[in-house]
């Protein structure tokens, strides 16, 4: 995956497309969503349980769709959702507050098809360090883009209105539809056409890999648990600075270390380690000025904390993930190894939404900073339980 061949520079721009849309929808419509909503911490939960229920649900649809065709039609089915899901927010402007439940259950129908055949591209096609090589050129270029379209997404929002920026990101999703048609589809890599799931434990058992695998599946499911992490700080940052703009300047703030860490971390191989252990303690920083004091100052160091070093945990797991099956020589159960892992992001990130919501029914401002810390806490023990299994297994 090092030359950069029609497939790589197709699927590099999808997922570029994809990240500004995925920043969009998870960052500004969900601060637009929770004003509207009386800043309601019920509804920012709702929302994210309901996507990350159907991004689950949907990767394994995708699975079965992947199996039985060409990941590539299922990378364009994606696209399509995506574009109606635009259409919808475009359409409904003032009125997002009464469709919310149906925005976040249609994001997760598109993040779902598009995170599994996206995945199965990578996993089948890339191996150990050119597979952490490809995140972190995603990584990358994903940061370069979001020094621009953050702080121009929030300004616009702010000097202008939501529906300018809604048409703008729906011309994005039309370019990455066409992106799908640069990328040569190969001819199925694996053997089987329909999902085998007992039949991948069955061969797990049989490899002395199952208790590795179930080791791996806690992990992860750490990562899942602090997805929400993002949901919390976007409303933090609304509530401290009650405005776009600001979200905006702050996103595009972060993601210059972003850039600049990804690329070190892609080429320093000797400085990883000092890379990784800050990774795991800064954002630890962060939280612990939070809970001291929530004031403007603190909620600035701990975005910047977290979402600067996050994408070295990321390249890290998504690299170790994406390569499990190669682990136990398991090549031809690609698709139901990225789907039990899968399986273990939505379990943690169904259990947070579900203590946003019990949180937001009673909102006290310290019992969503201590929910906030406790998710923060889940990740570095995701950080460090991650590295210790690398270490164990990874040869």
């Amino acid at each position: 995956m090092r030359k950069y061949n029609s497939n790589i520079v197709g699927l590099l721009l999808i997922n570029l497309c994809f990240g500004v849309i995925s920043l969009f929808v998870s960052t500004f419509l969900l601060a637009q969503i929770f004003v509207m909503a009386g800043e309601s911490f019920v509804v920012l939960g709702l929302f994210s349980l309901l996507n990350f229920s159907f991004i689950f649900v949907f990767q394994l649809i995708g699975g079965v769709l992947c199996k039985k065709f060409k990941p590539i039609y299922v990378t364009r089915l994606s696209t399509v959702l995506a574009f109606i899901l635009l259409i919808a927010i475009v359409v409904l402007q003032d009125n997002l507050i009464y469709y919310y439940i149906f925005l976040g259950l249609l994001w997760g129908c598109v993040v779902g098809l598009f995170m599994c055949a996206s995945q199965f591209f990578v996993s089948t096609n890339s191996e150990g360090e050119s597979t952490l090589s490809f995140v972190a050129i995603q990584t990358f270029w994903f940061s370069a883009a979001n020094l621009v379209f953050p702080v121009t997404l929030g300004a616009v929002i702010y000097y202008g209105n939501f529906l300018i920026i809604s048409a703008v990101i729906l011309v994005i999703s039309v370019l990455q539809m066409l992106a799908t048609f640069i990328i040569k589809d190969k001819p199925k890599a694996e053997e089987s056409k329909k999902l085998d799931i007992t039949g991948y434990f069955k061969a797990i058992q049989k490899a002395n890999h199952l208790k590795q695998g179930i080791q791996l599946w806690f992990v992860i499911s750490l990562t899942g648990f602090s997805d929400t992490i993002v949901v919390l700080t976007t409303a933090l940052v609304m509530l401290t600075f009650n405005t776009h703009l600001s979200l905006g300047i702050l996103v595009s703030l972060v993601y210059v270390f972003v850039m600049i860490i990804s690329r070190l971390y892609k080429k320093a191989v000797n400085l990883r380690k000092y890379f990784y252990a800050a990774a795991i303690i800064l954002p630890l920083v962060g939280v612990s000025l939070l809970v001291w004091s929530a004031s403007m100052s603190s909620v600035v160091l701990f975005m910047v904390f977290y979402r600067s070093t996050r994408s070295i945990i990321f390249m890290e797991e998504e690299t170790t993930r994406l390569n499990a099956a190669k682990y136990w020589k398991g090549e031809k159960f690609t698709m139901e190894s990225n789907l039990f892992y899968e399986s273990a992001l939505a379990f943690g990130a169904i259990v947070s939404a579900l203590l946003v919501i019990i949180i937001g029914t009673f909102y006290i401002q310290w019992l969503v900073i201590l929910l906030l810390a406790t998710t923060v806490f889940a990740f570095a023990l995701h950080g460090i339980f991650l590295k210790v299994w690398q270490r164990t297994n990874v040869k």
